[in-house]
Order: C-alpha cells, then structure tokens, then sequence
C-alpha cells in the first residue's frame, strides 16, 4: 500500500499548485489499510479539518486511480491512532475480575455505570464520634474584640489595557477579523490566520501571506495582531513594513545603537508582523539583520508572519537561505474574490459608511471591478461622496458614468463563454463536451487550454471558473493553470497553440 499512496501523491502533485501541495499533501502519512479503506495521520486539528473539508474527494480520485479499484480514505492526528490502540490493547489485555473491581461508585460520566461502593479496609474506615452535650446558650453573647483595621496596602500596578497596547503596536483598529468578509478566495489563509492568532508562536510558524494588490493582506496582518492582544494584552506585538525595518536599521547605524535595534526586534517582541516583505529583496544589509532577526524569534518560539505580492520561490533578489526559511512554516495565497464576496464586501461597506445603496447598484460594482478590493470599497466611498454633494441617492447611471470616468468598467469583450466556444472551435468538439466531465484525451486537453485561457485573459477567480466549466472544483482549474504555464516555456508546439488560440479569443 506504501507503494499505492507514493502513486497517489505523484497524481496530486500535477493536480494542485506546488505551494498548496507541500502545506497539504507532502505533510500527509499513510498509517494502514483496512479493507478499502486508507488511514492517514496529519499534525494537528486543523489541518485534518481543512483537508477533509477541502481535498478529501481529491486524495480518494488520485488513490482510487492508483490501487485500480475505489478507496476511501480516513484521516486522524497524530497520536490519536495509537492511543486507540493502546485502549484496545488495555481492554482485551485486562480480566473482565479486575474491570469489575475498579466500577465506579457513583455515576461516571465517561462510564454511565452505577456500582455499589466497595468496603474500605477496617484500619482506614473512620471510627464513629460520640454525640458531644448541648452546651446552653449564654443570655448575653460575648462581646466581640475589636480588630484595628490594617493599613491600606497600595494597588498592584495594572497592566496595559488592550487599546494602548494596540495604539503602541500601530495596529489599525478597524482591520479585525469581524471586518474581515470571507469567501473561498480567501477562505483558507482566513482560517489560518485566526488559527495563529489564538495560539501565537506554536502552529505554521512563520506564516507567509502573498497576493495581488488590495486583496486583504495588510487586513489580516493587523487582525492577528488585534487578536493576539485582545487576549492578552501584555503581549509584545511589533508591527511595521520592510521599509520601515530598513529605515531603522538604516537610522542605529547612522547612529551607531545597533543595541537598541536588535533588543526591539529580538529580545522585545512576541509577534513581528512585517508587511511587504518583497521590498527587502536586493538589499543585502537589510536582508543580513532580517535573517538573523528571523532567527531569533524563532528559535525563541515567537511568531513571525509576512506578506508580499509573490510567495517566497518568486521574489526576486531574496538570499536562498531566506526563501528557504520563509518556507519553513505555511504558505497561502490571497486570490481575487469571485462576484458574491465581491458583493458582500460592497455591502458591509455600505452598512459600516452608512450608505443606502440598491441591490442592482451593487451587482453592477461587484460585476465591474473585479481584482482589486480596495478599489471596490474606495468606489463606493467616492459615490457616496458625489451623491451627498448632488443630494441624491447613489443610482446604476451614476455609477456607470463614474466608472467610465475612472476606466473602471469591465471590458465584456472577453468572456468564459467565447473562451470555451473558440476552443472547441479549433478542436472540433462542442462547448458542452469542455463543461461535461468526460475525461478522454480529445476533450481534457482542449478543457485545460480553455481553463487557462479563462484565468489568464479575465479576472474570473479560480472558483468562478470552475463553475462556468460544468461546477468543477477550483482545484481542477489551478491543476490546469500550473500545468500548462510550466509548459509553456518547455513546448513550443503548446505555446504555439495557445498564442493562436489568444489570438482567436480577442477576434
């Protein structure tokens, strides 16, 4: 069977991006087989719940394809397996005499079993008390001493409250994980995030955050810290981008207090949150003090978490022996939001700036900008502005004509639809058969060239895709995406046909 899961992992690894693969699937272990069943073991709880909740049906297609008949698969966390097996040694080990002997005496809980209570040995039963005569009561009770009050002792100083921690941390206090609107775009990083912040320096250590501009990163950095504090606010959170953290550097050097520089960074900090990482990259003093900065806090058990527009493999002028640490723990990435979190950001937005806006108005944001959150909500902003100045409500012409102004509104042009019918055009088969699900080779080509086409010539997510081809997972569409761009540089045959099939989408 050790050979069968070594097959299925070789499957998954062409399935899913290589990021998601080592924070996924290289963690996994096969423990046995039972029937057709496989057991896995994972670290902690997490992890088994976002697997089975995400990647479950994947791990059972590719196994099924490699054992050649259908398994299933059970997941468990370490230890939990062999302290099973431990309790079913104990209970066939032990005489049925001696589980008897030790019944409880009173309802257990954890039994449900009611036993009568065992004699205690007559040395240790307590002997009875002699009922002591009734001493008659006093007519007049003794008087009560006076007891000098002791002197007022001086309050215990206070710790920090959580606002002032959080002022001191440069924390922005509306970017909380209340605020936060999440969907499966960001479902994932969302959930490792909050994982984090309640258990600061012990799970996914560091915690390397990427994604394009105005997706949420810096909102769920600051979240974190947000988090950490309101649960104990004599944590010691330090927050600032890379820049900030040259400059500083750059300052004790100009002033020669190193010493000052690397007690904030080393010796004062339980969480270091770093923002924008990437800028750090070609500047090698910089990356010096970072690296052992790095070092420290971790070896110490504190928690670092970063962001950065690319995941650590793509950073340019980044030493290899930070790509390699800011590897160490858990990777996730932040996509574009598909059209209902789009909507529902526009709408919390609105209720949180107390702005009335229409469903038909907000579909038509939500439907417009499509890969930049903060443009999304910095729209809305700017309509309500305008309509206050106007004195009248926000409406869908206003909001067309704004857009063609600031050259917001989504060129239609494009579409999923005339992706897929260019394609199946050019391979001679039928739209439906790229949405079906049959898997022959004539059609799961021609279905991977239209999945990464429809990424790359619009701003549709991962999961939005999926569904326009037939309700496939996202999975399946990131699998065809990675697949075809690694070959794209190694096959001339696929890069030519793909700059056709470009070339007929945009006619």
């Amino acid at each position: 069977m050790t050979d069968i899961w070594q097959a299925a992992l070789q499957d998954l690894e062409t399935k899913v991006s290589s990021h998601n693969y080592d924070s996924w699937f290289k963690t996994l272990r096969f423990h046995h087989q039972e029937g057709r069943v496989a057991h896995l073991v994972v670290e902690d709880a997490f992890l088994k719940a976002w697997v089975e909740e995400n990647y479950v049906d994947l791990i059972e297609e590719s196994l099924t394809l490699a054992a050649g008949s259908r398994m299933r698969v059970v997941l468990s966390v370490v230890g939990e397996l062999a302290e099973r097996e431990r309790s079913l040694d104990v209970a066939v080990v032990e005489p049925l005499a001696a589980r008897e002997a030790r019944l409880p005496t009173q309802h257990d809980p954890q039994t449900s079993i009611f036993a009568p209570a065992p004699s205690l040995p007559a040395a240790l039963t307590p002997a009875p008390r002699p009922h002591a005569a009734r001493q008659p009561e006093p007519i007049h009770p003794p008087m009560t001493p006076r007891i000098q009050a002791a002197p007022p002792q001086p309050l215990a100083p206070q710790g920090p409250c959580f606002e002032d921690a959080a002022r001191d941390a440069n924390l922005n206090p509306r970017y909380t994980f209340d605020e936060f609107v999440v969907g499966p775009s960001n479902q994932f990083t969302h959930a490792a995030c909050v994982s984090i912040a309640n258990n600061p320096g012990t799970n996914y250590n560091p915690l390397f955050i990427f994604g394009g501009v105005g997706l949420g990163k810096t909102h769920l950095l600051h979240a974190i810290g947000l988090e950490v504090l309101r649960q104990d606010p004599s944590k010691r959170v330090v927050t600032l981008s890379s820049e900030e953290f040259m400059n500083q550097l750059i300052t004790s050097l100009r002033q020669k207090d190193m010493n000052s520089f690397r007690a904030q960074f080393r010796n004062n900090c339980d969480v270091l949150l770093i923002d924008d990482i990437q800028f750090i990259g070609g500047k090698d003093s910089t990356q010096e003090e970072f690296f052992h900065t790095f070092n420290a806090l971790h070896n110490a058990g504190k928690q670092i978490v970063m962001t950065s527009d690319k995941s650590p493999k793509e950073l340019p002028g980044l030493e290899e022996r930070l790509r390699s640490r800011f590897s160490w723990g858990l990777i996730a990435d932040v996509q574009p939001p598909e059209i209902e979190t789009r909507l529902a950001i526009i709408e919390k937005k609105a209720e949180a700036e107390n702005i009335t806006l229409d469903k038909d108005v907000g579909m038509l944001l939500a439907s417009s900008i499509r890969s930049n959150v903060r443009d999304l909500e910095g729209t809305l902003v700017r309509l309500s502005a305008q309509a206050s100045l106007m004195s009248q409500p926000i409406n869908v012409e206003m909001v067309r004509q704004h857009l063609r102004r600031m050259n917001l509104e989504q060129d239609r042009k494009i579409s999923v639809d005339k992706i897929i019918t260019r394609v199946a055009e050019r391979f001679h088969i039928t739209a439906s058969d790229i949405r079906g699900s049959r898997r022959t080779r004539t059609i799961s080509e021609p279905r991977q060239f239209a999945m990464y086409l429809a990424r790359k010539l619009t701003d549709h997510s991962y999961p939005e895709i999926g569904r326009m081809f037939g309700g496939k997972d996202h999975t399946t569409v990131l699998a065809a995406f990675r697949k075809l761009e690694k070959l794209v540089d190694k096959d001339t045959d696929i890069a030519r046909m793909l700059r056709e099939l470009e070339l007929a989408v945009g006619r």
